[in-house]
C-alpha cells in the first residue's frame, strides 16, 4: 500500500527527535527549527509524517510477542523453551530481565511518540490560522494535524498503560532532564482521563474520514472518537493494580486474591467510563464518513464471504472501506503480513512463490474446532490447515514446534500468494498495511458497552450486525436471529465477548478483551481442561468430540491433485459452494486455501499442486471401508491429532505455563504487565519504581 511519503530536510527530522532510551533523556529542538517545520501546513505536515514513521516501526514488537500469541484462541508455533518472549506471554512462569528488548523498546518509542505529538501542539497552537479555526469551530488542516498529535498522545499513553500500568506521565513538551527530575508514576485514571478529554476536545476539529483528502492511513476524527471509546472502555475495566501505589479516592471491586502487591479489580463507579465509551463509539458510527461495515461481496458468483472481502482489500494494497486507521506500508520495505501474521510458507527468504512466512500468528486447536460454528464463514478465512510450500504447491499444516509448515493451525486472514501483485523479490516486503481498528470492532465495543449498562435491546441490534455476516442467508434464522435473540444478562455479555473472539482472531484483541472483562483466569484454565480433554481422547479414542459436533481426528487424508482437471480456477479468492458428494469438494474445502493460478509456470510437480483433504473434521478409521477406499483412490494417511500427543506438553501444561491450575483456585490475579527498564527507574532519583513482583 502507499505508505506516506514525503521530502522532508534531515533537520525537520531531528528537530522532531525528543528522546533516546529513556524518557528522561531528552532533547529539545532550537526554537529556528520549530519555526522552520511550522512555517506552512506542508511542512507541519511532514512533521506527522516523521511520526507516523516512528509508530509504524515502534509498536510491532509487543505485537510480535505477546498481544496476537497470548489468548485462549491465539499461541505460539514453536516449543515453549524455544523463545525467552514465552515467559512474559504465558504470564511468567519464570522471571524476565526488567530491560526484556521488546518491552524496552516500545517504552522508549512511546514517550517519544508523546512528546514529539507535544511539540507539535504547542507549535500548531502558536498559528493564526489554527486559533481562527478554533473559534470558528470549523476544521481546517492546522486543527486537522493538531487533533492527529493529540491521537498520537493518546494512543502512546494507552499501549504504555496497558503493557505497564501505571507510568510517569508528561502532557506537556520535554525540552530539558530538569523537567524530568522529579518525575514520578502517575496514576493511570488519572492519565485516560486526561487523555479521553482532550480526544473529545480535539476530535470535532478534524476530518473525517474521506474529507479533506483523509484515508484510513490518517488519523481522523472518526479514527479519534473509535481510540476514545475503546480507551473508556479500558479504564471502566479490570487490571491489574499495584497495592504499594496510592491511587487516591479511587475505590475498587476485587476479583480473587492479592499475590506480588498486586491485585485484579475494576473501579466500583465504572459504568460512567462505559457511558462515556457509549457516547464516543456513537460518535464514532454518526462521523464515519467513508467508513463502514462490509456487509455485501460484489466480487460476483463463487465469492459469497464479505469477512474475507475485508482482507482482499489488505492484500490488493487498497485501503479497506472497513479500515478506521491503517499503518500503511509499501512494497520493498519490511512488513510483517504475511510473513509473521497470515498463512505460512517454506520457501526461500527470495524469489520464491511465495517467499519464507515464519507464521508466528497460530491457533489453538480446540478453538478451531470447538469455537466456530460449522457453518461460520469467518472460519476459513481466520484460521489454515495448509501452508505454501514455496514453490507454488500446497503443504499440510504440521502440529510439531517449530515455524512455516510446522507449528500448528497458522492465521489465514493474510496471504501473500493471494496477492494479486505479490512482491517476490525479498521476504517480509509485501507491502501489506497492518489494519488497527476496523468498524466492526467499533460495533462491538458499542455492544459491549451497551449490555454493561443494561441496554440489552440496543446490545442486540450492534451484535446482529457484525454476526449477519458471519453467516449465509439459509443459516440467518437459527444461526442469528433465534440465537440473538435469546440472550440476556451475563449469557449476552458473553456472547458478544464471544463474537469478538471469532471476529478478531489473529488480529491481537483477545487477551486484552479477556483482561479488561476479568475473564483472563477463567478463559485459561477452560481452555486448558479443553486442550488436555482432546488429548486424553485422541490417545484413547483418536478423536475428540466438541459441543459443535465437530471432532479432530488421530490422522487425515490428503492427496496432491492438479485442480485443472477438474476445472477449477481462482484457488484463493472463493468460498466453497459445493456439495460434500462433489468431486471437487476435497479441494474446495476448507475454502480460502491453495496456491496462485498465475504462480502454476513455476510448478515442478507437473501440476500437482493442490491438497485434497478428506476427514478433517470427522475420524475416518483407516481399516474401515471408507478408510480402504480413500487409500485406493490415492489418498495418503498423514499424522493430525497424533502429532498433538506426540507434543502433548506443548498443546497442555505449557499453555500459560506461569498461571497454573493452583493459582486459579487460590483466586492469584494475572500477572501480565511488564517491568519498567532500568534507565527509568535509575534516572529518577527513587521516584519511579516497579511493582507486580519485578525488581524495583
Amino acid at each position: 500500500m502507499k505508505r506516506i511519503i514525503l521530502s522532508i530536510s534531515g533537520l525537520l527530522l531531528i528537530g522532531l527527535v525528543a528522546c533516546k532510551k529513556s524518557w528522561l533523556t531528552a532533547e529539545s529542538p532550537s526554537a529556528q527549527d520549530t519555526d522552520f517545520v511550522f512555517s506552512s501546513s506542508g511542512e507541519a505536515f511532514g512533521a506527522l509524517v516523521g511520526s507516523y514513521d516512528l509508530w509504524r516501526s515502534s509498536v510491532g514488537g509487543m505485537f510480535y510477542d505477546i498481544d496476537v500469541v497470548g489468548s485462549d484462541a491465539e499461541t505460539h508455533p514453536e516449543a515453549y523453551d524455544a523463545q525467552l518472549r514465552h515467559v512474559p506471554e504465558g504470564l511468567y512462569a519464570t522471571e524476565i530481565s526488567l530491560d526484556y528488548a521488546s518491552s524496552l523498546g516500545i517504552w522508549g518509542n512511546m514517550y517519544k511518540v508523546a512528546n514529539r505529538a507535544n511539540m507539535i501542539m504547542d507549535a500548531i497552537a502558536k498559528k493564526e490560522e489554527y486559533k481562527a479555526a478554533v473559534n470558528e469551530n470549523k476544521p481546517n488542516d492546522w486543527t486537522q494535524m493538531y487533533g492527529e498529535a493529540a491521537v498520537f498522545r493518546a494512543f502512546a499513553y494507552h499501549n504504555l498503560i496497558r503493557y505497564f500500568g501505571d507510568v510517569p506521565y508528561s502532557p506537556v513538551t520535554i525540552t530539558s532532564t530538569k523537567q524530568t527530575d522529579t518525575a514520578k508514576l502517575t496514576s493511570r485514571d488519572f492519565i485516560y482521563d486526561s487523555e479521553l478529554a482532550n480526544l473529545e476536545k480535539v476530535a470535532p476539529l478534524m476530518y473525517k474520514l474521506g474529507e479533506g483528502g483523509i484515508n484510513a492511513e490518517r488519523f481522523s476524527r472518526t479514527f479519534a472518537y473509535g481510540l476514545a471509546g475503546k480507551m473508556a472502555l479500558y479504564a471502566g475495566g479490570y487490571a491489574l493494580r499495584r497495592t504499594d501505589f496510592d491511587y487516591g479516592s479511587v475505590t475498587f471491586t476485587q476479583l480473587g486474591s492479592v499475590k506480588w502487591d498486586a491485585k485484579y479489580v475494576r473501579r466500583t463507579d465504572y459504568k460512567k467510563y462505559y457511558e462515556q465509551a457509549r457516547t464516543d463509539l456513537k460518535a464514532c458510527m454518526d462521523n464515519a464518513g467513508t467508513c463502514t461495515l462490509i456487509t455485501s461481496d460484489t466480487r460476483g458468483a463463487g465469492f459469497n464471504n464479505p469477512f474475507q472481502m475485508n482482507f482482499q482489500y489488505n492484500m490488493n494494497l487498497v485501503v479497506s472501506p472497513e479500515s478506521l486507521f491503517e499503518i500503511g506500508e509499501t512494497q520493498a520495505q519490511f512488513s510483517e503480513r504475511p510473513y509473521a501474521f497470515g498463512r505460512p510458507s517454506n520457501g526461500a527468504s527470495a524469489n520464491n512463490y511465495p517467499n519464507k512466512a515464519y507464521g508466528q500468528s497460530r491457533m489453538h486447536a480446540s478453538f478451531y474446532y470447538g469455537d466456530y460454528d460449522p457453518k461460520d464463514l469467518r472460519r476459513d478465512v481466520t484460521v489454515t490447515v495448509t501452508a505454501n510450500s514455496g514453490l507454488c504447491s500446497e503443504l499440510i499444516i504440521d502440529f510439531s514446534p517449530g515455524s512455516r509448515q510446522l507449528g500448528g493451525l497458522a492465521l489465514n486472514k493474510w496471504d501473500e500468494s493471494r496477492m494479486p501483485t505479490p512482491y517476490t523479490q525479498a521476504q517480509r516486503q509485501s507491502g501489506i498495511n497492518w489494519p488497527q481498528l476496523r468498524m466492526a470492532d467499533v460495533i462491538l465495543l458499542m455492544a459491549e458497552a451497551q449490555a454493561e449498562l443494561g441496554d440489552e435491546g440496543a446490545a442486540k441490534t450492534e451484535l446482529t450486525k457484525v454476526r449477519n455476516r458471519a453467516f449465509a442467508a439459509a443459516d440467518q434464522a437459527i444461526k442469528v436471529t433465534s440465537y440473538i435473540s435469546s440472550l440476556s444478562g451475563d449469557a449476552l455479555k458473553e456472547a458478544i465477548l464471544q463474537e469478538r473472539k471469532l471476529e478478531f482472531a489473529g488480529e491481537g484483541f483477545r487477551r486484552e478483551d479477556l483482561i479488561r472483562n476479568g475473564k483472563l483466569p477463567q478463559k485459561i484454565k477452560a481452555l486448558r481442561d479443553e486442550q488436555i480433554a482432546m488429548v486424553n481422547d485422541l490417545k484413547t479414542k483418536r478423536y475428540h468430540d466438541f459441543a459443535n459436533g465437530n471432532q479432530i481426528p488421530y490422522y487425515i487424508y490428503t492427496k496432491s491433485v492438479n485442480v485443472s482437471s477438474l476445472s477449477m480456477t481462482k484457488m484463493l479468492t472463493t468460498q466453497n459452494t459445493v456439495a460434500e458428494t462433489d468431486q471437487t469438494y476435497p479441494v474446495r474445502f476448507p475454502s480460502w486455501r491453495g496456491n496462485s493460478d498465475a504462480w502454476s509456470q513455476y510448478t515442478a510437480s507437473a501440476g500437482n499442486r493442490n491438497l485434497a483433504i478428506k476427514g478433517l473434521f470427522k475420524f475416518i478409521d483407516s481399516t474401515s471401508t471408507e478408510g480402504l477406499d480413500l487409500k485406493t483412490q490415492g489418498y495418503k494417511v498423514t499424522p493430525w491429532g497424533s502429532t498433538i500427543v506426540q507434543y502433548e506438553g506443548q498443546y497442555t501444561t505449557s499453555i500459560f505455563k506461569g498461571y497454573p491450575d493452583a493459582y486459579y483456585s487460590a483466586g492469584v490475579p494475572p500477572r501480565y504487565l511488564f517491568p519498567i527498564p532500568t534507565e527509568s527507574i535509575t534516572k529518577s532519583y527513587g521516584n519511579v519504581t516497579n511493582g507486580y513482583g519485578f525488581g524495583k
